[in-house]
């Protein structure tokens, strides 16, 4: 051929870093077979794109993404160092014209592939204390949810077996992810986090839900169970630190049909009555929180989701 090209290095995969950065990867096109007049060098025009079709990897089907266009390279330089401005992975291709007096050729690479690399555990703990991610609970749940893999073997991203597009290392998947979540691993923590802390404040919220929605008729029932005793006011908690956290990590699987990992305390009687905590005054009582039982927790998500975050080991 007229034209050759090679590679630095060789190829044909190539591989994002664990610490999530593009390789530098330079093209190089070798003339053969062709006279070229000094007076007039040949003038090089480099074209490369980076895209990624998921029906490559398991329940990846319909999910693709694609690096922003890379501005040709037109000079006297028969090299290509290609620019890559953004973290993707995929089917890389690339182009050269290259005129040659009145004559044009051109070649175009095959079978190149750009692929992940896993990050070490070390590294995600890291990244995680960095955006103040420190909790042992979070890092359960990011190995619940990808065994701490944001790509497979192949390199190819880790998608959910729900076929629901969740990918990376905390399967974001609501909102859907964003090729940056896709093959950045870090962008992936991130939204992992944020995602937690939104989880996390709709946690906070629930007992205040509580309180103004189903809680005052229990209360009364409960009152009306005890006549002729005078009624007594009768609060219901905060949740605790701990409860929090596990309400949120619930809320990570996505509070399916409206499950919370905690309820109001009832008793075994027929009426299901509140269970309450009269202080010594008796005139004030406090009720307080169960874990919903795993036989009530209904079949939408993963009943158990919490429980199996908790036996995952830290990291």
């Amino acid at each position: 051929m007229p034209v050759a090209l090679s590679y630095s290095p060789a190829g044909p995969k190539f591989a994002i870093s664990a610490d999530a950065v593009m390789p530098t990867i330079t093209v190089t096109a070798t003339l053969s077979g062709v006279v070229v007049d000094p007076r007039s060098p040949p003038v090089y025009t480099w074209n490369a794109t980076l895209t990624f079709n998921g029906s490559v990897t398991p329940h990846g089907a319909g999910r693709t993404t694609a690096h922003r266009a890379i501005v040709p390279q037109i000079g006297l330089r028969n090299t290509f160092t290609i620019p890559f401005a953004e973290v993707r992975g995929g089917v890389l291709a690339v182009s050269v014209s290259v005129r040659v007096g009145a004559t044009t050729l051109t070649a175009q690479s095959t079978g190149l592939t750009l692929v992940g690399t896993n990050p070490t555990p070390a590294s995600i703990k890291s990244k995680a204390n960095a955006i103040g991610a420190n909790k042992v609970r979070f890092r359960k749940q990011m190995r619940q949810e990808s065994s701490l893999h944001q790509f497979t073997t192949a390199g190819w991203p880790h998608y959910s077996g729900d076929n629901l597009g969740g990918v990376g290392l905390c399967q974001i998947t609501n909102p859907p992810p964003t090729a940056d979540q896709t093959w950045n691993w870090k962008a992936n923590v991130d939204a992992g986090w944020s995602l937690y802390q939104e989880k996390e404040r709709i946690a906070n919220r629930y007992p205040a839900h509580v309180r103004n929605s189903s809680f005052p008729a229990l209360v009364t029932a409960w009152n009306n169970s005890r006549r002729p005793a005078a009624p007594i006011a009768v609060t219901l908690p905060e949740y605790t630190a701990d409860q929090l956290e596990l309400d949120t990590i619930r809320g990570f699987n996505g509070f399916a049909g409206g499950l919370h990992e905690f309820r109001v305390r009832r008793d075994t009687t027929p009426d299901r009555l509140l269970v309450v905590t009269i202080d010594a005054s008796r005139t004030r009582g406090t009720a307080e929180w169960e874990r919903v039982p795993v036989t009530e927790r209904g079949t939408s998500g993963d009943p158990n989701y919490v429980n199996n975050v908790e036996a995952q080991a830290d990291f």
